[in-house]
């Protein structure tokens, strides 16, 4: 017989029992009788009918087992044919992701905004929906993913990215018709569905996750797919109720510590989590511990985790003894210090500004320009809400100017050595209306320092108390600016644009134009004064007659390059020196630190830099000076504002003055809105500007009677000037002084006049020593009317001026006074009159 009959015969025995060479068994016999015989013959030579029964059910049996192994076999090749077909139809239109695609895709994810002080220290995460802070593996604890790997997929180190077993129930349950498939079951499938899928629990979905899996398995190490899935995954909350994701944020929220140094029984806990993040927290949503009957799922997650560890050999047993006595619930945070807790009004600040940045960045990657974005307001819109968006959830770097002990000092100082009027009813306002609510207001308080040259902010004071007010009364409210103005719109142009010295006779007198009447703020009259004694003493009067002709020299010019936005119509009004225009803290001290930077006005900023996740700065700021004055005319007016401390409007702080003379260089002025609604003080040196507004949140009188004003924003001034000086001397400028231009010089002039000594006639005039700038606009005067001279004295609005009122005595400073025109004693206008206007 060939070999191909063998093996036909070899299978018909290994079904039949049978040999196929042995003849066929059957009953011999001619008749009936011997047939009987036969048989009987036969049972007897074969036993017992028992046992002819057994090998017969044997048989049978055996050849029915046969059958149905085979026949599953090949029902077991055909239905995996058809799975494995309808799988390859199921992803043949999946689009073919790059490695570097898939790469991104699981290793970049939301993340929380961090941000930095501009002296180095972390300021920490931005407020968002969800905390995450990314970490890389190394700095995670062996325990953890231990924890992990014991609970989630124990063979996570064998497989592929797929346990097949998982493979062929989810083809099943598909085919058979069931409502849901079985979810991923190793970690690979999990860290795929969470960042690359949705939860759609078909098919499809599974299909695609369990190619993703192979292809993952391919690109990323097993380190890194543990690192990518534990930076993904949520877990839960943190001790402040908020959302958190990834290892190092639950490691920080629920156990104040760095994911680095979680110990075992911590490790299981937090890899617990991730199953049911929300039943197994320990916190509710406001941040507090849940009830005890509710941490018992938690504790019970955590105990399941432990045994898990132990019978995969991840921990010995008297590891897991240990953890499990240990009481993680006494080791947990009670709170997560955030920005918005400790920095609220620095965290707001800069979420705004960040906004206001990004927005622009946003656009512009859509090809839509900055002029769109401010002209359009749905644009506007849009891309504002964008970037609030990515601010809160793109993981950008933010790096600012605030430094950090300045910071410190500034609110420390604010919040222990400063004083305040109280509290006032909101029905007080003078604009209130009647039948308002009436709410109790705070007294606030708002300051600013600026490095003058850099335009960095260091540090702000937003108000009193976060909690009471949210408003930020250093950038984000605006007040009537009362006497800051007066050297803004009038002194410093004048002296810009050459009309005016520090020693010009200005007149201070009363007159009425068009019905307005102004007062000083001692509603007395001080004749003929230096116009460095009228500044530094902030007399209404005189700044407003030569407010009159300043107007004509186009001011708003240098009002606009200060940042100080005033409407034509403003500049327009004979009283804008006296402030009724609204501005911010931060932008008056924009203004003034001009005259601290040599006449350049650099816009003050918080944001230093801000860098993507990626490690690219895609902001950074560019300083972009504006030269607003000339050298000699900052020079000046920085001489000028001296006098405010010694006999000035902020004379009641002049031993603080006195005793920093050698180390600080300050010049400074003070201002009051109408009815002593707001109080201002703004300082600066050569190196800083440093500014106050004191007020309320609606319009109420500070007081309402001007005897009872004790100056709470001059002192508050000289507390935190001196506070700042003790934390960062240098910083605030210690040992720079005004440097005196080559373009001022000291002459000997005539005052009134405004006449060199050669021209200067002694019968109406008196010549005196004093700094000028070089290009002063000196000139023989035939008399004192001449219109130069009648200008200054405010000749277009005072239609009674005439030359009797420019003589008399002369009030250069309360101990230099000199006569012009006449004698001392021929007029009562000539009455010392030593009384400073506090304005």
């Amino acid at each position: 017989m060939d070999k191909k009959n063998d093996f036909i015969d070899n299978i018909k025995k290994m079904f039949s029992r049978k040999d196929p060479d042995k003849k066929k068994d059957k009953v011999h016999g001619k008749t009936a009788k011997d047939k009987y015989h036969n048989t009987v013959a036969r049972f007897k030579k074969a036993g017992s009918p028992l046992r002819v029964s057994f090998f017969t059910a044997y048989d049978t049996i055996w050849n029915v087992v046969l059958f149905l192994l085979l026949a599953f076999t090949l029902l077991g090749i055909f239905l995996f044919s058809i799975g494995l077909g309808y799988f390859a139809a199921l992803v043949s239109d999946e689009d073919v992701l790059a490695q570097e695609e898939i790469h991104t895709s699981l290793t970049e994810m939301t993340e929380s905004t961090t941000v930095t002080f501009g002296s180095g220290e972390e300021l920490g995460t931005l407020r968002s929906d969800l905390i995450r802070e990314t970490v890389d593996y190394e700095n995670i604890s062996e325990n953890v993913t231990k924890a992990l790997i014991s609970t989630e997929d124990e063979h996570f180190y064998e497989h592929n990215g797929v346990v097949p077993k998982a493979f062929l129930r989810a083809s099943l349950q598909q085919v058979s018709g069931g409502e849901e498939s079985s979810g991923g079951s190793t970690i690979t499938q999990q860290l795929v569905k969470n960042q690359m899928l949705t939860n759609d629990p078909t098919f499809d979905r599974k299909a695609t996750e369990l190619l993703l899996a192979f292809r993952v398995e391919n690109i990323l190490s097993k380190e890194e797919i543990l690192e990518a899935y534990l930076n993904a995954v949520s877990f839960g909350r943190n001790a402040n109720g908020q959302n958190i994701a990834g290892i190092e944020s639950a490691a920080q929220g629920v156990f104040n510590k760095p994911a680095a140094e979680l110990n075992i029984a911590e490790s299981a806990f937090l890899a617990g989590l991730p199953q049911n993040p929300y039943a197994y927290t320990p916190f509710n949503q406001d941040g507090s511990m849940k009830e005890e009957e509710f941490l018992a799922a938690g504790k019970n997650r955590q105990e399941f985790v432990l045994s898990r560890m132990l019978t995969e050999g991840a921990i010995t047993q008297e590891e897991y003894d240990q953890a499990m006595e240990y009481n993680i619930y006494e080791t947990m945070a009670s709170s997560v210090v955030v920005p918005n807790q400790n920095y609220p009004f620095l965290t707001d600040e800069i979420e705004r500004r960040g906004v206001d940045i990004i927005k622009y960045i946003l656009a512009e990657q859509d090809g839509i320009s900055r002029e769109d974005v401010n002209s359009t307001p749905l644009i506007n819109q849009e891309y504002t809400q964008k970037a609030n968006d990515a601010m809160r959830n793109e993981g950008y770097q933010i790096e600012t100017t605030i430094d950090k002990n300045i910071y410190d000092t500034m609110q420390d100082t604010k919040n222990n050595n400063f004083s305040y009027y109280g509290q006032r009813s909101s029905l007080d306002a003078l604009n209130a209306v009647e039948g308002e609510e009436e709410n109790i207001l705070n007294h606030e308080v708002g300051m600013v320092l600026k490095d003058n040259a850099t335009g960095k902010i260091l540090g702000f004071v937003g108000g009193r108390d976060y909690e009471e007010s949210e408003v930020n009364h250093a950038t984000q409210t605006t007040r009537q600016a009362g006497s800051t103005m007066k050297p803004l719109t009038t002194f410093a142009p004048a002296i810009d644009r050459g009309l005016i010295v520090p020693d010009t006779v200005l007149l201070d007198e009363e007159f009425s134009f068009n019905g307005y009447a102004p007062k000083n703020y001692s509603t007395e009259e001080y004749g003929l004064v230096s116009a460095k004694h009228a500044l530094s003493n902030s007399y209404n009067l005189s700044t407003l007659r030569l407010w009159s002709e300043v107007r004509n020299h186009n001011p708003g010019q240098y009002l606009e390059q200060m940042g100080l936005n005033v409407s034509d119509e403003l500049l327009s009004t004979i009283s804008l020196p006296l402030g009724t225009n609204d501005v911010s803290v931060v932008d008056n001290v924009d203004a003034f630190s001009t005259f601290g930077n040599q006449g350049e006005m650099t816009e003050s900023y918080m944001i230093q830099s801000i860098t993507d996740p990626n490690g690219e700065v895609i902001y950074e700021h560019q300083a972009d000076p504006t030269k607003v004055f000339k050298e000699s005319t900052s020079f000046l007016m920085a001489d000028m504002l001296k006098e405010s401390f010694v006999t000035g409007s902020v004379y009641h702080i002049k031993d603080y003055y006195a005793s920093v003379q050698g180390v600080y260089d300050w010049s400074a002025k003070t201002g009051t809105s109408e009815r002593f609604v707001d109080s201002w003080m703004v300082g600066f040196n050569p190196k800083v500007t440093l500014g106050i507004w004191m007020g309320y949140d609606r319009n109420i009188p500070q007081v309402y009677d001007t005897d009872a004003e004790q100056y709470h924003h001059l002192y508050n001034w000289r507390n935190m000037a001196q506070a700042l000086s003790n934390a960062a001397p240098e910083q605030l400028g210690a040992y720079e002084q005004f440097q005196q231009p080559s373009s001022v010089r000291t002459e000997e002039f005539c005052a009134l006049t405004m006449e060199l000594e050669d021209d200067c006639s002694k019968s109406m005039d008196k010549s005196i020593k004093g700094l000028i700038a070089e290009d002063t606009q000196f000139s023989n005067k035939g008399s004192l009317s001449d219109p130069a001279i009648q200008s200054r004295m405010g000749s277009a609005i005072d239609g009674g001026l005439s030359n009797s009122d420019l003589r008399g005595r002369v009030t250069r400073t309360y101990d230099d006074r000199y006569t012009v025109g006449r004698s001392s004693s021929s007029s009562s206008k000539d009455k010392d009159k030593d009384k400073d206007d506090d304005d």
